[in-house]
């Protein structure tokens, strides 16, 4: 069988990621969401990585629930296991997992807009509701 260069490059950028603690589950794009806003929003991260109730901290001590999709296709979904949070920041990253954008919404709009019988919102329904959008990025 051909041995492929690129796998080899993958496991050294994935090996070098987890070494800067930048990745810390088996998620990368959830990861690298919560990295994104951690720089960008000066959270403080929860140092329990699969915390259920929320993921980060904000300078005003508000709890803050991180999700993340890369360029969603169709009718993709983000699902919330609880509430115990203040709000949400959706992080969504281009092809080369860099964020295209950042929205931030209020728990209440989420819980008051969820999707009958479920926990879970449409990408294009959060797109609607967003009350505040980040698009400049510098890192």
């Amino acid at each position: 069988m051909e041995k492929l260069p690129e796998l080899n490059e993958i496991a050294i950028a994935l090996k070098s990621l987890k070494n800067k603690n930048i990745i810390r589950t088996k998620n990368l794009v959830g990861d690298l969401g919560e990295y994104y806003c951690k720089k960008l929003f000066n959270l403080k991260l929860e140092d329990n990585a699969v915390n259920k109730g929320f993921d980060a901290i904000d300078v005003a001590g508000k709890k803050v629930e991180i999700k993340t999709r890369r360029i969603p296709e169709g009718k993709s979904k983000v699902i919330f296991r609880g509430f115990d949070f203040d709000y949400c920041l959706y992080v969504e990253l281009n092809e080369y997992f860099e964020p295209l954008e950042i929205l931030k919404l209020d728990v209440e709009e989420i819980k008051n807009n969820l999707e009958k019988s479920y926990k879970r919102l449409s990408v294009s329904k959060i797109k609607k509701l967003n009350s505040t959008q980040f698009n400049q990025f510098n890192f």
